[in-house]
């Protein structure tokens, strides 16, 4: 009888294990199932949170003007909306060799838009624009009747002109670096009235 027991005993504790053993597998897998669902729903998640960032680094990068558009529309705005054309295509770190060396970007703003005011029929002109990598060779010229005051020289009525080569460092569609050279005594002398009229040709 106790022998029997016993038996019975030991049968139903290894159904019992058997089943608490089932059960621990069939958990695992479970486990197993729900994690390889949750990877399934934030993989794409993810990936969604992602690419408005992705989206937004590749059109920025799309947006930038190349070298020569920036130049080229950077010189358009002499002959209409200067000081937009400064904001929008010149950096304000920009590092300047003007005529007389090293200068301030405010200071030629200030300069340019002067000269556009002090002269009559204002017209700038681009004749050449060369490129190299990421700088832009530029040769230009401009014209107008002195009928305001340029740099203190009062109105003359005379019709000056002034024509230089600038070179445009680009990165990110703004110029980071300018140079500049041109007859710009020659023109200070025209609006003074110290040499005759269209001495400085393109």
């Amino acid at each position: 009888m106790t022998l029997e027991n016993d038996s019975e005993t030991a049968s139903a504790r290894t159904a019992h294990h058997g089943l608490s053993k089932r059960r621990t597998v069939m958990g695992v897998v479970t486990g197993l199932a729900a994690a390889v669902a949750l990877t399934a729903t934030a993989v794409p998640a993810m990936a969604r949170d992602q690419s408005p960032t992705a989206a937004k680094t590749e059109q920025s990068a799309r947006q930038h003007l190349s070298p020569l558009q920036v130049t080229s529309a950077f010189y358009a705005s002499y002959n209409g909306d200067l000081k937009a054309g400064f904001n929008r295509y010149i950096s304000k770190n920009l590092v300047l060799h003007g005529f007389n060396g090293p200068e301030q970007r405010k200071d030629w703003i200030k300069g340019d838009l002067n000269i556009k005011a002090g002269l009559e029929g204002f017209k700038m002109t681009v004749l050449d624009q060369i490129v190299e990598g990421n700088k832009v060779v530029t040769r230009w010229s401009f014209a107008g009747v002195h009928r305001g005051t340029v740099f203190g020289i009062p109105a003359s009525g005379r019709s000056v002109q002034l024509s230089g080569i600038s070179i445009d460092r680009v990165i990110d569609g703004q110029s980071v670096e300018h140079w500049s050279e041109g007859n710009f005594g020659v023109f200070l002398d025209e609006l003074r009235g110290d040499t005759s009229p269209g001495t400085v040709a393109p």
